[in-house]
C-alpha cells in the first residue's frame, strides 16, 4: 500500500512535514536482523504446511492397514486435503487482508494443530478425510498470510528474494516429510508422523507471538495507534521514537472486499493472464512429477531406477525455490520468467532424447527440476510484489487456489497420454508445452503491469 504525504497542492502545517512516509521507509530499509527473523519464522510456517500435505501421501498404506481397507480407498481422503487448501485460499485470504497477517497466522496455526492431531484419533476413512479436509482448509490460509507479510515488510530491492525464500519452505517441508518417513515411520508409525505435524505449529506460535511483527502497512490502514506501528517496526530493528507520526495512507480499509478490488484499477487483465500462466506453470510441474510413470510405461524403466534420478531434480527444485527471487531482483521479474520458462521447455523435452541414466540425462533432469519449478516459483513471487499491500493476501490466496484447481487437469492429461500410448517424446513435449505459453505471455504480463502502474494499481 503506497503511503502519501501532504503535497504542495493543499495546505500544510509544520507537523505534517515531519510525518514519516511509512511506505518509503520500508521500501528503502536495508535488510536487518528483524527481517531475517521474520523470514525464518515465515519459512517455518510454510515448511509445516508442506510437510503436512506431503506426509499424507506417503503414509497412506500404513493408514489403510490400520483401518483394514485397501490403500486405493484412501485416495479420496488424500484428495480432500488439496481441495481444502484451494477452498481455504479462496475463503481465508480476504480475511487476512482485513484482520491482519500475524493475527491470522497464529489463529490458523493453532486450529491447524488441532485438526492435524484429530487425524491421529480417526477410526474410519470418512473421519480421516474430514480431518484432512479441515487441515487443508486452514493450511490454505497460511501461504497467503506468510507471503503477504514478508512482502509488506521487505525492501523493494530485496522483496522478490525474501518472498522466494519464504515460499521455498513448502518445498523443503515436502522433502523433509520424505526423509522423516524413511527414517521414522517404522518406529513411530503414521500416527507419530501426525503428532509431529501437530506439535510443530504449537512450537512455532510462541516465537511468532513475541518476535514476528504485524504488517506496519496493515496497521496504518486500519487506524492503529502510532505506538503499535512503531512497535512493529522495532521488531524489524527499524528504530523510531514511540511518538513518531506517520503520514496518512493513500486509502484505508472500509467495507470494500479485497478479492473484488484485485480486478479494479485496471488490474483485471493482469489478474486473468497471471492466473492462466500460474495454471500453466503448475500443470507443467505436475506432469513432470508423472515422469516415473511415463518412463516406466513407455520405456520400461523401473520406478525405483527413475526415483534415484528424480531425487536430483528434487534437490535442484529446492535450489530454484531459494534462488529464483534473487534472480528476479537482480535481472528483473519478467526476464527471469522468460528465460526460466525457455530453459524449462528445452530440459523437459530433452529428457526424451538422451539415453536414460547417462551423464547428459543427469544434467537435463537437474535442469528440468530447476527451471520447471523455478518458472512456477517466479510466478508465485510475482503476485505479492505487484499487488498493493491491502490486496496482497487475497491476490496470493486466489491465485494459489485457481492454479491448484486448474492444474487438476494434469492427471487427466497424463491418463490420456498413457491410455493412447502416445510415447515418451509426446509425453515430455506435453509437459513442456504449458511453459511455452508462459514464455509467450511473460511480455504480455510486463505490458499489463506497466499499464496498471500508470493508473496507480500496483504496489
Amino acid at each position: 500500500m503506497a503511503i502519501v504525504t501532504p503535497t504542495a497542492a493543499g495546505p500544510q502545517n509544520s507537523s505534517d512535514t515531519k510525518k514519516i512516509d511509512l511506505g518509503t521507509l520500508l521500501d528503502e530499509s536495508p535488510v536487518r536482523r528483524g527481517h531475517v527473523v521474520t523470514i525464518v519464522l515465515l519459512f517455518l510456517v510454510l515448511l509445516i504446511d508442506g510437510y503436512d500435505l506431503a506426509v499424507t501421501g506417503q503414509v497412506l498404506p500404513a493408514i489403510a492397514a490400520t483401518f483394514g481397507v485397501a490403500t486405493a480407498s484412501l485416495t479420496g481422503a488424500y484428495a480432500a486435503q488439496p481441495i481444502g487448501q484451494a477452498i481455504g485460499g479462496l475463503l481465508l485470504s480476504p480475511l487476512i487482508d482485513r484482520y491482519g497477517r500475524k493475527q491470522m497466522i497464529i489463529v490458523l496455526l493453532a486450529l491447524f494443530s488441532i485438526a492435524t492431531l484429530l487425524s491421529v484419533f480417526t477410526t474410519s476413512v470418512v473421519d480421516f478425510a474430514v480431518t484432512r479436509f479441515v487441515a487443508g482448509l486452514l493450511g490454505g490460509g497460511l501461504l497467503p498470510a506468510a507471503a503477504s507479510l514478508v512482502a509488506d515488510v521487505s525492501s523493494k530491492r530485496w522483496r522478490s528474494t525474501m518472498v522466494g525464500i519464504v515460499y521455498a519452505g513448502v518445498g523443503v517441508g515436502t522433502v523433509g516429510a520424505s526423509v522423516l518417513v524413511a527414517l521414522s515411520l517404522d518406529h513411530i508409525g503414521w500416527k507419530g508422523m501426525y503428532v509431529i505435524g501437530a506439535i510443530a505449529p504449537i512450537l512455532v506460535i510462541a516465537p511468532i507471538l513475541f518476535l514476528l511483527p504485524e504488517s506496519p502497512l496493515h496497521l496504518a490502514r486500519t487506524n492503529a495507534p502510532s505506538t503499535e506501528i512503531v512497535s512493529s517496526l522495532n521488531k524489524l530493528n527499524i528504530g523510531l521514537e514511540p511518538d513518531t507520526q506517520f503520514a496518512e495512507p493513500a486509502r484505508r480499509i472500509g467495507n470494500k472486499i479485497s478479492i473484488i478490488e484485485i480486478f479494479g484499477s485496471h488490474r483485471a487483465a493482469f489478474t486473468m493472464v497471471l492466473w492462466f500462466t500460474c495454471v500453466c506453470g503448475q500443470v507443467s510441474v505436475n506432469l513432470f512429477a508423472l515422469g516415473a510413470t511415463f518412463f516406466h510405461e513407455f520405456e520400461a524403466v523401473s520406478v525405483t531406477s527413475y526415483a534415484a534420478y528424480a531425487s536430483i531434480a528434487g534437490v535442484a527444485a529446492i535450489i530454484a525455490g531459494l534462488t529464483t527471487g534473487l534472480m528476479m531482483d537482480r535481472f528483473g521479474a519478467y526476464s527471469t520468467i522468460a528465460v526460466y520458462s525457455a530453459l524449462g521447455i528445452l530440459s523437459l523435452a530433452g529428457l526424451a532424447y538422451v539415453p536414460f541414466g547417462s551423464m547428459a540425462f543427469v544434467a537435463i533432469i537437474a535442469c528440468a527440476g530447476f527451471f520447471s519449478v523455478g518458472t512456477y516459483q517466479s510466478l508465485n513471487i510475482l503476485t505479492p510484489i505487484v499487488y498493493p499491500a491491502a490486496l496482497r493476501s487475497a491476490a496470493v490466496g486466489w491465485k494459489g487456489s485457481i492454479s491448484r484447481l486448474g492444474s487438476s487437469a494434469a492427471p487427466l492429461i497424463g491418463a490420456a497420454l498413457l491410455a493412447n500410448k502416445m510415447g515418451l517424446k509426446v509425453a515430455m513435449w506435453t509437459a513442456a508445452t504449458p511453459l511455452l505459453l508462459v514464455l509467450v505471455l511473460a511480455p504480455v504480463l510486463a505490458v499489463l503491469e506497466r499499464r496498471m502502474r500508470s493508473h496507480g494499481g500496483v504496489a
